[in-house]
């Protein structure tokens, strides 16, 4: 049987976790630019920019029907305490 001294264990983990980022890390950046790529393929298309306009509009139109209702909300609450404070 093969025995390591003591000491032996902590350089060689080192080394083992340091060997698995760096291939880890290329693996990522790997990934990271396909995707990148991608996307920049797919936002210099017309027809997908048409509809990420046409989901922004949505959106946007939607977020100001939510804001007047909460705006009316507060509204209504603010002057129900007042009538409670105040008979």
């Amino acid at each position: 049987m093969f025995f390591l001294p003591m000491w032996w264990g902590r350089p060689a983990a080192a080394i083992v976790f340091g060997i698995g980022y760096l291939l880890g890390t290329r693996a990522g950046r790997d990934r990271y630019e396909q995707l990148r790529r991608t996307y920049r393929r797919a936002a210099s298309n017309e027809n997908v920019r048409k509809v990420i306009d046409q989901g922004k509009e949505i959106v946007d139109s939607g977020t100001a029907q939510i804001r007047d209702k909460a705006a009316d909300q507060l509204k209504n609450a603010g002057k129900a305490i007042r009538d409670q404070v105040d008979p």
